[in-house]
């Protein structure tokens, strides 16, 4: 991971506003920022603090011996509170004669309040500073998420083996939840969705105790995380034989999701990737029945800059990492979606998720 750049980036936005300092608190960006392995959970105290001299990584005596083990050979030098975090930061800021600090917008509004009245001096709050920096994936990033894809498609193969008529859906999860773990996955990317029959009509369903019926379509939507980074795809797969009308919606989401990804290039407008997968779906008439966007970003979090979406401003840039998941939901009924993660590259895009989109019947 290059640090160096990381921070190098982050000085530049830093410059560009006149600010001095920033303070960094996001899970996600701290380990972004730092490249440090085995040291950031969610249960961290942690912040790091950069300026145009110092990056500076602080926290607690339970994360010491990691986080000096994980900074030796990079620019981070680590400070373990003594006893509160955010009043020491702020006694050296001041110390050093810094009169200005930059936080996160994400950051909890007790924890502004309290940073503001202890550092007495100007504080605001910035948008997506890291995060920015975050689209652009690095070469050992992308080889991460990709092994986290080969996982989650590994574990796709293996569930369509396992499922079966009168398993229910919380079973299903932790099936697939305990083979990525197995294949060396460090944890689910997020909790995942499982959602069978009319169950499939909502699109972030939670997995309950509905059996799988046959005529059912099971929307699966789940992935791996190796090294922090995390993958992101959906299947929806069939039990046993279903009408001719759930495979005709099945194969208006196929020729959407192929439609956006076709449209996938370095400098496209997200809109316009998005429109391109949602009008094959309003020519089919199923266009009311897309309900999201058509993808976003992923990384260290599930879900990241950019979106794409009907109402984005962003346009895709080269090294980006996105979905692209179109889906049609009829309450009462069921839903499809077909979801695939994709490398953008200058002239289109590399395909990481290799599971079969043809309906599976099982």
């Amino acid at each position: 991971m290059n640090i160096e750049a990381r921070l190098r980036g982050l000085r530049r936005r830093l410059t560009d506003t006149n600010e001095p300092a920033i303070l960094v608190t996001a899970n996600a960006n701290l380990r972004y920022l730092t490249g440090f392995d085995g040291v950031i959970d969610d249960g961290i105290n942690g912040a790091c603090l950069v300026t145009a001299e110092h990056a500076r990584f602080y926290t607690d005596h339970r994360y010491a011996e990691a986080a000096r083990n994980a900074a030796a050979g990079t620019p981070w030098e680590v400070r373990i509170q003594k006893e509160n975090l955010y009043i020491e930061i702020c006694d050296e800021l001041i110390a050093e004669g810094i009169d200005s600090l930059m936080l996160e917008s994400s950051v909890p509004y007790g924890r502004f309040t309290f940073i503001s009245e202890q550092f007495r001096g100007a504080v605001r709050v910035v948008d997506h500073y890291v995060e920015e920096l975050r689209q652009i994936k690095e070469r050992a990033e992308i080889e991460r998420i990709a092994h986290a894809t080969a996982i989650a498609d590994e574990a796709f193969d293996h569930i369509c083996g396992v499922m079966a008529p009168q398993m229910t859906e919380a079973e299903v999860a932790l099936e697939l939840e305990f083979f990525m773990r197995r294949r060396g996955s460090d944890g689910i990317a997020f909790d995942p969705i499982v959602a069978s029959g009319p169950n499939g009509a909502r699109p972030h369903a939670i997995p309950g105790q509905r059996e799988l019926e046959r005529g059912d379509l099971v929307v699966l939507d789940f992935g791996a995380r190796v090294g922090g980074y995390r993958s992101d795809m959906t299947r929806t797969v069939a039990i046993g034989e279903i009408s001719d009308d759930l495979k005709r919606l099945y194969d208006a989401v196929l020729a959407a999701n192929e439609a956006g990804i076709a449209a996938v290039r370095a400098g496209m407008p997200c809109v316009e990737v998005d429109r391109a997968a949602r009008e094959v779906l309003d020519q089919r008439g199923l266009g009311d029945r897309f309900t999201h966007g058509l993808g976003h970003g992923v990384g260290l979090d599930v879900h990241e800059m950019p979106t794409v979406g009907p109402r984005s401003t962003q346009s895709l840039r080269e090294g980006a990492v996105v979905t692209v998941e179109p889906g049609v939901y009829v309450e009462g009924l069921a839903g499809v979606r077909i979801e695939d993660l994709v490398v953008v590259e200058q002239a289109g895009c590399r395909l990481l998720t290799s599971a079969p989109k043809e309906l599976v019947s099982i």
